[in-house]
């Protein structure tokens, strides 16, 4: 009897699982979610770009809609938001711009002239975003261990007329310390920073390419003398890491090394009164990895 209820149970989940039917919203613009099967109808939500959503009931009722030169055939569905941001919302959206491809989420940075977006990038903006972007010209963000903002799709939104947009990337060295697995990164000490350089642009203005550095690249360092590196260490790692590198000739020799610590953007955003408005956003590498 107990064998028979559990693989009972085992079908119910598999039919529900089954029943399920995810998707992702892939509208570069963010898709609208509203209280009726209607563009008339209220707006309760902008879902974003790779948002995840549960398909309840399909209405049927169709609808075309034209996005740029192309016909987008599709039908009202109504959809729970499953992502937690969203605090699971439901309402009906277009399934048009729906797909089964899971979608990974942009990075997304709002500021009061235009919206900064990194496509495929896990990173979290260090302290109140609403209130930095806001009152300061420079943010602080840290991508996931493993990610990176190299060879990425970057893309500027404006919120108001502009007269040009220009994006430039560099980076910033530092030295770390390995020992079998654990580390020790000089990160408030000396650093080697590149030149700013300008990114192109993909196809339609205002999409960039991020930048890849070579290897060269993340080995660069200035010159210091390596007593006052010893010292450092000895300073802000502690004795034992100081051990390691007591007898080194160089920084970037035996168990200590240069690598990019940060990755910087600086978006100079020109408005029709030729107003220059300059944001930098920094981004936090892991070391040692």
């Amino acid at each position: 009897m107990t064998k028979y209820i559990y693989i009972v149970a085992l079908l119910m989940v598999f039919n529900i699982a089954k029943a399920q039917e995810i998707r992702y919203v892939n509208a570069d613009n963010g898709l609208f979610l509203r209280d009726k099967p209607s563009q008339d109808s209220k707006r309760l939500d902008k879902l974003v770009y790779g948002t995840q959503l549960e398909i309840t009931q399909r209405t049927n009722l169709k609808l075309d809609v034209q996005d740029n030169n192309e016909i987008i055939s599709g039908e009202w569905v109504k959809v729970s938001c499953t992502d937690d941001i969203h605090n699971n919302r439901s309402g009906y959206v277009f399934n048009g711009f729906l797909t089964e491809e899971k979608i990974k989420k942009r990075f997304s940075i709002d500021f009061e002239d235009f919206t900064m977006e990194i496509d495929n990038l896990s990173a979290e903006i260090i302290g109140d975003s609403q209130i930095t972007t806001q009152a300061s010209n420079n943010l602080d963000a840290i991508v996931e261990l493993g990610e990176t903002v190299e060879n990425k799709t970057l893309r500027i939104r404006h919120h108001s007329k502009y007269k040009k947009i220009e994006v430039f990337q560099r980076h910033e060295n530092s030295i770390t310390i390995m020992n079998d697995g654990p580390h020790c990164d000089l990160t408030e000490w000396e650093h080697y920073y590149s030149a700013w350089e300008p990114l192109k642009t993909i196809g339609k203005s205002n999409v960039f390419t991020t930048i890849t550095y070579k290897p060269k690249a993340w080995n660069k360092f200035i010159k210091v003398d390596i007593d006052d590196f010893k010292k450092a260490v000895k300073e802000h790692c502690g004795e034992a890491w100081y051990n390691l590198v007591k007898d080194a000739k160089a920084v970037n020799k035996g168990a200590s090394s240069v690598s990019i610590s940060k990755i910087y953007f600086k978006v100079i955003f020109t408005t029709m009164h030729d107003e220059k408005l300059e944001k930098i956003i920094a981004f936090d590498i892991p070391l040692g990895c």
